[in-house]
């Protein structure tokens, strides 16, 4: 269970990551209001979201549910009557899970990871003519949403208006002389500046002459020379 909770954790700061990505290139004063300013925005808009919800589950939580609601008619059930269920698919790889209610369980491991009940817990909750709301974790309630923004953020005022510090500013940190052999500061070329002319001199144009017989077009494959038409085996 704590590497189920660890993954959790890492999405959500993945996500967070994620939506301050183009603040965190910014100094430290001006990536913080940046984040500020964002979180302003997104509690405002998730207040305005809730008051346009009914009923007491959030809409995009049946949203969720009405897929897995649409995967039943692919299952098979067996109930002993009290809290043991035995839910077996008909397509696929035909895989077999348990599922308690009671205990909010099953063996595939979504209901206790999510708080929201699987297909496979769904169809035993229709079995035993129960009601899939009463299933759901009370954190993806309406009156919990609501609760999470109900704290706002207050106004500030702008940097011009922000009391100085008597404290002393800060200080870059000194020079620290790293090992090696130190880069050489190579003057950077210009956009409009030429690059300078090569050195080597081109053999466009020039006429190979063989060595061994004077003839000009060819170099090694000259018929004077001992080593034609061998095979060099190192």
């Amino acid at each position: 269970m704590g590497s189920k909770c660890e993954s959790v954790d890492n999405n959500l700061c993945e996500s967070f990551n994620h939506a301050i990505v183009d603040a965190r290139f910014y100094p430290v004063i001006s990536m913080q209001e940046k984040i500020r300013k964002k979180i302003f925005t997104r509690i405002q808009e998730q207040r305005e979201k809730g008051e346009k919800f009914h009923g007491k589950i959030c809409p995009s939580i049946f949203k969720k549910l009405k897929a897995s609601i649409e995967r039943n008619q692919f299952m098979e059930m067996l109930w002993n009557g009290k809290d043991g269920f035995e839910v077996k698919l008909l397509t696929g790889r035909k895989r077999q899970y348990t599922v308690s209610l009671e205990k909010r369980t099953c063996s595939c491991g979504y209901f206790q990871l999510s708080g929201l009940p699987c297909s496979h817990a769904i169809t035993t909750v229709y079995k035993s003519r129960q009601q899939v709301e009463d299933f759901i974790d009370p954190c993806y309630s309406i009156e919990v949403f609501k609760k999470i923004y109900d704290h706002c953020l207050q106004p500030v005022e702008g940097e011009e208006m922000w009391p100085v510090s008597e404290n002393p500013r800060p200080q870059a940190p000194g020079y620290v002389k790293m090992p090696g052999r130190p880069k050489k500061n190579a003057r950077r070329r210009e956009e409009t500046e030429k690059p300078k002319p090569s050195k080597k001199m081109s053999k466009h144009g020039t006429v190979i002459v063989c060595s061994l017989c004077g003839t000009p077009g060819h170099k090694s494959g000259c018929h004077k020379n001992p080593d034609r038409g061998k095979k060099n085996v190192n």
